[in-house]
Order: structure tokens, then sequence, then C-alpha cells
């Protein structure tokens, strides 16, 4: 009996239990999940660069000091710097396209720097490889895997066991450990957050690696080296990261929109709002605002975030690293995070309304997809989603199903949300702060 044959019904029986989601029910029993016999290293998890940087430390013999086992993806997620914001909307005029964005991880817009910092963190030095050519990218994958695992990058539109609709290439920027290439099956044996390992054709991610230029072939290793850390400095570190960058004076690009201040502003543009940006002016009824809800409760619950715009996930650091240190503070600003991590899963829950059967509808098929995604579910199962949403945009385009009243009912609604979320999120830092001295 496998881990990857049985995990979903254990996932399910949870659920019956608890009342949680698919993501949110997957995610605490992962705590207690073994790594897969055929890889070594492989590990399910939730968020994409945490889960690969827990193979690489797994991989060159990093222990947690107190259970002598991997460290938790909870663990790294905290010591890598834990939760961070994202928020953004865009605006295409000449298409009369807008979209929404909603991320909840630390350092969200750079993986690279993201996993550097976490590997430099323990003592380890990362060797990054770049280049334009397919044939020198399958040399410096073959090369650095025969060291170990290694993480690349790529377009997760061309990974075929996704079964993404082709819109999405070329802004699928993602990451996955590989573990091994098997030229006998002209495949390689990656991990993608799944149940078990995933078996992709080589020539398919030869593509996925080289679609999208700014980040085309690059793959990382760790150096072999001694590491080297204290466990207490780690999570006091990983404290202090946290709280700078969502404390931080907005800049530009990327670090305008990663701040507390974002959110702030997401709160402020909602409703009764006369900004230029504000939601009824960006996302009337039709096309948009479907786009922005439906963005907005997959950005917080399924898009690598293990629910609650990864705010759990920071609660189980917290809880984790209490125990280990005796630190009854952290422990008490976890139980912090988990309600927030609820506050956030009910305002994902409430973009796309139950009493709403379109919107309702939509909310199941993300699910849907994303337990499928997880484990391991067949790719047909996977493109019947995607083709279901796609019908369930085209009715809301013709005939959304709420009027201009309701709408303005909801967005009055999220805002609350918002609101008391943004509350809550000032309250606990201001705690972090404290502890990250």
């Amino acid at each position: 009996m496998t881990i990857q044959k049985h995990f979903k019904k254990l996932v399910r029986d949870r659920m019956k239990k608890t009342g949680e989601s698919y993501t949110s029910a997957r995610r605490q029993l992962l705590k207690n999940v073994s790594t897969d016999p055929t890889t070594r290293w492989h590990f399910a998890g939730s968020i994409p660069a945490t889960t690969a940087l827990r193979v690489l430390l797994a991989a060159a013999g990093v222990r947690n000091p107190i259970t002598k086992e991997p460290f938790t993806e909870a663990m790294l997620f905290g010591i890598a710097g834990g939760i961070g914001i994202g928020v953004a909307a865009f605006r295409y005029e000449k298409e009369d396209f807008s979209s929404f964005f909603i991320a909840g991880r630390h350092h969200w817009f750079d993986d690279l720097g993201y996993l550097k910092n976490a590997l430099a963190a323990f003592g380890l030095k990362a060797v990054v490889k770049e280049t334009g050519g397919a044939k020198a990218a399958d040399k410096q994958l073959r090369d650095a895997l025969a060291r170990g695992p290694v993480i690349a990058w790529v377009d997760m539109a061309h990974l075929p066991h996704r079964a993404l609709p082709a819109m999405f290439s070329g802004g699928g920027y993602h990451v996955v450990p590989i573990y091994r290439i098997d030229d006998d099956a002209k495949c390689a044996i990656i991990g993608d957050l799944t149940d078990g390992p995933i078996a992709i054709p080589l020539a398919d991610l030869a593509t996925a690696r080289g679609r999208i230029k700014k980040q085309a072939n690059r793959v990382l290793s760790v150096e072999g080296a001694e590491p080297r850390f204290d466990l207490a400095k780690l999570v006091r570190a990983g404290l202090q990261a946290c709280h700078k960058a969502l404390t931080a004076k907005p800049g530009k690009g990327p670090l305008a929109m990663s701040t507390l201040e974002s959110l702030r502003r997401l709160r402020d543009r909602l409703a009764n709002s006369k900004d230029k940006e504000s939601w009824e002016k960006l996302f009337p009824p039709g096309a948009n605002l479907w786009r922005a809800l439906t963005w907005f409760n997959l950005g917080i619950e399924w898009y690598g975030t293990g629910g609650g715009l990864c705010r759990p996930m920071m609660a189980d650091f917290l809880a984790e690293a209490g125990t280990a240190l005796g630190d009854a503070k952290l422990t008490a600003l976890g139980q912090r995070y988990a309600q927030i991590g609820a506050d956030w899963s009910a305002l994902a829950d409430t973009a796309l309304p139950d009493h709403v059967p379109l919107l309702r509808e939509a909310k199941e098929q993300q699910e849907r997809y994303a337990e499928l995604l997880t484990s391991n579910g067949a790719i047909d199962d996977k493109r019947a989603v995607w083709a279901k949403l796609g019908e369930l945009a085209a009715q809301a385009k013709k005939q959304f199903p709420l009027d201009g009243a309701q709408c303005a009912e909801l967005r009055g609604g999220l805002q609350t949300r918002v609101k008391d979320i943004v509350t809550a999120e000032e309250s606990a830092l201001a705690e972090m702060a404290t502890l990250a001295k």
C-alpha cells in the first residue's frame, strides 16, 4: 500500500471529520507523510519553492537537530521568510481586459533570491546555471543531477500533467525539483507538489524550461559543503525577514505591491472608492469581474499557498518553532496566524458565494483541479475542469449572474472582510517585531 495510492482517501476522510477544504486537510496530513522510496527525496507539498527547497536540503543531509529528520515544509517556510503579500490589478484599455493577482509567500516574485538566501542560512552555497541553448541546458542539467536532485525553472503551462490551457503559455512562472533522468524511457522524474513523483517526457521538459526567456533553462543545485546552522537563530532570522518585507516602504516593480500597504490599498479600492483603480471601475460586471473574483479565490486558496494565503503554513511554523525552542510566545503568535488564515479562507469563499450557482460552480471546479493536481489525477479529468471553467466564464461574459446592486453588495462584503484582515495582520506583525529581536 503506497502513500500515493491511499493518501487521497486519508485526506477525504479528514475532510468529512473536520469540514476542511481538500487543500487544508492535505496540508495537515502531509506533516506525517514520509518520503517516496523510489526517489529517496520526494516530498509532496503545498508551496512550490519551499517544497523544492526541502528536497535539496534533505538530499544534502540537512536535518532538524530536534527530530533528526528532514525539516518539515512549515519549518522551512518560516525560516525562509514566512508569509508575504502581493496584491495587484492590471488594466489594458485597448483590449478591455482587467486582471487581479494576489500572493502570500515571502518574496513571491523572486524564487531565485528566495532559494539562495534560504540555502545560505544553512551555510550552503547555491550553484546556478543558465544558458540559451537547449543542448547546453541538457548538459548542465545532467551534470547537476550527477550530484543529486536539482531545482529547475519552468513554464508550468508546458508541463503535461498540469493540463493547462494554451492561453497560460509564457506566464506560468514556476519551479520544480528534478530527481533523475531515465534515458531508456526518455523522461525525467520530477516533483510538483504532487503526492507521488511525476514522469515527464524530456522533450516537454526542455520546452517548459526554455519557454520564459528571463528564466530560460535555469537550474539550481547545492555545492558540496557541511551545513552549519543554529535553529534558534534561523527562526529569529526568518521572522526578521518576514517583518522587514511586510513593513518596508513600497519600492518599484514587484516591491510596490509586496508590503502591507498593498493590502490597505485593496481594502480602500474594493468599494465606495473614487480611486481611478477602484474595483467598480476596473472590474465591472461581466468578463472582468468574473476574472477578478475567480482569481481572488484561486490565489488565496489553491495557487500554491496551502490555503488561507499561506497564513496557516505560517501558523504551523510558529507552533513547531514554539515547541522546539520552548517559547510560548511563538506558539501564541501561531494561534493568531491560524485565525488569520481562516479569515483569508473565508474571504476567498466570499468572492465566489454559494448562493450564486455560477460562482459556486467555479469555486467547486477550482477546488477539483487542485485535488486532481496534487493527487496525480488523470490528465483528461484536469482538461475537463478547465473546459468547464471556460464555459462558465463565457456564460458570465454573456450574462453576469449579479446585477449592479448585487455586485456592489458583494464588493462591500469583500471590503468588510479585508478591513478585518488588515487589522489582524497589523496586530500580528507588531507582535512578530518583539519576537524577531
